[in-house]
């Protein structure tokens, strides 16, 4: 039986790295290199007599398999630090069945990941059985695959609904927002408003922007300063509000800082709810923790929240019973985006734009064409 952490795994295909990197920097191994059979087998290229025959073999059906089951055909020229988080979850998955053989116990295999990439999971299980592969999946959630599950969570109940004041103050305010990636789009004219006091929770399918979102309204990403984002009444650049200041009225907790830098969402949560926070933002904290800490995670926010009721907050989430029920506002992204994220870096000469496949510049938003942003390679995070 071999264990495998796609947590662990997630990292390491990128290389470690710092968790904002996607934005600042291209190139890297494409998925292509990533899955190819060399560097699953771990293949001395310079090896000489070999030829692995019967791996070759097996490699080949299973890939066939997973592409299929996973949807690994159109990420297959991607660069690995340009996918969503969901994205890079099923190349991590796939990777290690492509190789391994027996029982595969996948430790969170569906943390993260939607309903639908759920469903195939468990069609990929079934169909790698006869090519020696039984995949268990160790999840937490009560959509694993069957026999896997270990209980359900129960929603929160400790206070009411959130009750919107379309008088309140805005925190977040994005307008007209179009962003493109090639020909492949994300956004098309999105506005969205955040008002103090409200809970919402954002939901949409892997890879159709949500995480997106939050980077441009932390400013994460560098098209912070080419979308139209205010962020407590102020855009990005030249209005008074450093970047500093603004993310000190912010809360955030992610289940990619966990995996990146080893924080649990629990103690990010300790850091997030302190004086001062006027914005909660909250990214899948709960995809890999049992139904008991999910409880008690969605309890201290509930608790808090009721005890703040000008903080706004955002809940990001594929499972809503996780979800307490003072988020009762809702904003869903749309489906037709699905497999479409792509972060930009900025390290390329010429359009300065990281693209592996020779696709056009991403677009932004109607700016975008007064926006030149200067070539910048390994920009680490304390200089942004």
């Amino acid at each position: 039986m071999t264990r495998v952490s796609l947590d662990e795994r997630q990292v390491a295909a990128v290389g470690g790295g710092w968790l904002e990197e996607r934005y600042y920097s291209s190139g890297g191994d494409s998925v292509r290199d990533f899955l190819s059979f060399r560097s699953v087998y771990e293949v001395n290229p310079f090896e000489v007599g070999a030829n692995h025959s019967r791996e070759r073999a097996a490699y080949k059906a299973r890939r066939e398999v997973l592409d299929a089951a996973l949807g690994l055909a159109p990420l297959w020229r991607s660069p690995l630090l340009s996918l969503s988080n969901g994205e890079l979850r099923r190349v991590v998955l796939a990777k290690a069945l492509l190789r391994e053989r027996g029982t595969v116990v996948i430790d969170g295999g569906c943390g993260g990941l939607d309903d639908d990439w759920r469903r195939r999971i468990r069609a990929a299980a079934r169909a790698l059985r006869p090519l020696g592969v039984r995949l268990c999946i160790a999840d937490a959630d009560p959509s694993a695959p069957r026999g896997e599950r270990r209980d359900s969570s129960k929603r929160s109940r400790v206070a009411g609904a959130c009750r919107p004041d379309r008088l309140a103050a805005p925190v977040v305010e994005m307008s007209g927002i179009d962003m493109a990636f090639g020909r492949r789009r994300l956004f098309r004219d999105f506005s969205w408003t955040i008002r103090e006091g409200e809970r919402w929770t954002l939901r949409g399918p892997n890879g159709s922007g949500k995480t997106t979102l939050f980077a441009l309204i932390t400013g994460d990403s560098p098209f912070a300063y080419a979308c139209d984002v205010r962020v407590f009444g102020k855009r990005r650049g030249g209005e008074g509000a450093t970047l500093h200041e603004t993310r000190a009225a912010i809360g955030s907790v992610s289940s990619m800082c966990a995996a990146y830098e080893g924080i649990s969402p629990e103690r990010q949560l300790d850091g997030a709810l302190r004086p001062g926070v006027r914005l909660l933002l909250l990214d899948e904290p709960c995809c890999n923790m049992t139904s008991a800490a999910a409880r008690r995670f969605a309890h201290r926010v509930e608790t808090w929240l009721g005890a703040h009721p000008r903080v706004a907050s955002v809940w990001v989430e594929h499972r809503p019973e996780r979800i307490p029920q003072m988020f009762s506002l809702r904003k869903t992204l749309p489906s037709d985006s699905r497999a479409t994220e792509r972060f930009p870096g900025l390290s390329l000469p010429g359009n300065g734009f990281g693209s592996r496949d020779d696709s056009p510049a991403p677009s932004c938003n109607r700016r975008e064409s007064q926006l030149q942003p200067a070539p910048v390679r390994g920009l680490p995070p304390h200089t942004r």
